[in-house]
């Protein structure tokens, strides 16, 4: 299983690369009113206005470092009845994935560094990974809202 690395804060996370459509530079968004802080805005992916939530932003209420690891990592975020709409989340220190043998993702949502890499080769870190769950971790009555005027 491929998995993209990235942090929240000071906490290291993995997402399965599966459910990435894209990873994008930091652009330019168009603020949404009446939006909670974790909102950038709205990008243009593709011709159509996506929301940007900023994940420090939501998780640590501090926004994400404008740095060059920083970037826009589209998901494809399940809406409703099996339909996904792409999803815009910043993260920073986005720069390395791993490709471990996961056939799915594990129970516990935490696992350690050593588990992610092979042949003894370990980040220069000792903290660990935790899985990030789509569903748990950005939960649809935060998100859906979002698309709400598409519908």
């Amino acid at each position: 299983m491929l998995l993209l690395l990235f942090e929240i804060g000071t906490g290291r996370y993995a997402l399965d690369a599966n459910s990435i459509l894209e990873v994008a530079p930091l652009v330019q968004c168009k603020k949404i009113a009446a939006t909670p802080d974790y909102v950038v805005g709205l990008m243009n992916y593709r011709g159509q206005g996506i929301p940007v939530l900023d994940l420090n932003q939501l998780f640590d209420s501090v926004p994400s470092a404008d740095m060059l690891s920083t970037r826009i990592i589209l998901i494809s975020y399940p809406v409703k009845d099996g339909v996904h709409k792409p999803l815009a989340l910043i993260a920073s220190n986005v720069t390395e994935t791993a490709d471990i043998k996961l056939m799915k993702p594990p129970v516990t949502g935490v696992f350690m560094e050593k588990s992610l890499y092979k042949d003894g080769i370990l980040p220069e870190t000792n903290a660990m990974i935790q899985w990030f769950d789509i569903d748990k971790m950005l939960p649809a009555k935060e998100i859906v809202p979002l698309y709400e005027e598409e519908e």
